[in-house]
């Protein structure tokens, strides 16, 4: 399946455990639009309940559309319990995701604690 740069757009999500971040890039690495659920006027621990998402994510999928986006290249980052809503409601859209990354960078025991000065 052969596609056009212009109708690629890569949607990366990061979810921290206060925010969300979500940028939409060209398929060249520029940033074309970015949104937050903090620059969406909600505030505290607000930001990261499922309503938030579903609305952060209907916005995006209108101004993906109102670029001209077709194709979607997916990639997630962090921890949250609504990943699998939001990968939903992208594919009941008109976009068609073409590949799903998701990196999850968790220690497996991480670094060693320096030692505890005597004094």
């Amino acid at each position: 399946m052969k596609n056009n740069n212009k109708n690629l757009v890569v949607l990366s999500i990061l979810f921290t455990s206060s925010n969300i971040l979500y940028s939409i890039t060209e398929s060249n690495g520029h940033v074309v639009f970015w949104t937050s659920s903090g620059t969406q006027k909600l505030k505290g621990t607000k930001k990261i309940t499922s309503t938030s998402i579903t609305n952060s994510i209907r916005y995006i999928i209108q101004k993906i559309q109102s670029l001209g986006g077709k194709y979607v290249y997916l990639k997630m980052r962090g921890f949250n319990k609504n990943k699998r809503s939001v990968t939903k409601q992208l594919k009941q859209s008109t976009l068609k995701i073409l590949l799903i990354s998701n990196q999850l960078f968790y220690p497996h025991n991480g670094c060693k604690l320096s030692k505890a000065r005597r004094v």
